[in-house]
């Protein structure tokens, strides 16, 4: 992610102020960094994505725009910011989707081979409702740990990329990775 000619930082700044302009030039500016890190989040989620690339990336702006309280104080906060609402909204539709299955309101079918193809899916949506839990378990003992997982895991981020926006060594994100994907592991064995 090399730097803009446009500081992220002041722009940022105005969009705090209320400035709508600077939050137009701010998805202009980032949008093929959202799209990488969106085309990545669907990357990991493989079956069932229930979002296209594009579609997360305005989703997950029109959340950003909503947020009014929301104050992000520089290009760390924005992108740690983008990953935990590319999260968010990839597993609330897993969430919906997985209650459809469940019954969502409408009659019992009986199980057959036809329902096969969907199940699977459904496990997929269960895989992954159970990473977020794990990670959510994860966030409330070291929330600088869930914070890596999810630019690596769910935001594509390499380590490299990672140490440039916490302001870390890449071994010492080397080192945080190794020990949230150890607990998570343990956590998803359980």
């Amino acid at each position: 992610m090399p730097e803009r000619k446009e500081p992220l930082t002041e722009l940022l700044q105005q969009a705090a102020r209320g400035e709508r302009a600077a939050l137009d030039r701010i998805f202009a500016l980032l949008y093929p960094d959202l799209r990488r890190i969106a085309h990545a989040r669907l990357r990991v989620q493989d079956r069932g994505a229930r979002f296209e690339t594009t579609a997360l990336v305005h989703e997950s702006f029109l959340r950003f725009v909503e947020a009014s309280e929301l104050v992000l104080a520089d290009r760390k906060h924005f992108f740690a910011y983008a990953a935990k609402t590319m999260r968010n909204i990839v597993i609330d539709s897993a969430r919906e989707q997985l209650a459809q299955r469940r019954g969502g309101g409408r009659a019992a079918v009986r199980l057959d081979t036809a329902l096969a193809g969907s199940l699977a899916a459904a496990e997929g949506e269960a895989s992954l409702l159970a990473v977020d839990d794990a990670l959510r378990a994860l966030e409330a003992l070291d929330p600088s740990l869930a914070q890596i997982v999810e630019m690596r895991y769910f935001a594509g981020y390499s380590e490299a990329e990672i140490a440039e926006l916490t302001e870390q060594s890449e071994r010492t994100v080397r080192r945080q990775w190794e020990k949230a994907r150890a607990f998570l592991l343990a956590t998803l064995q359980a």
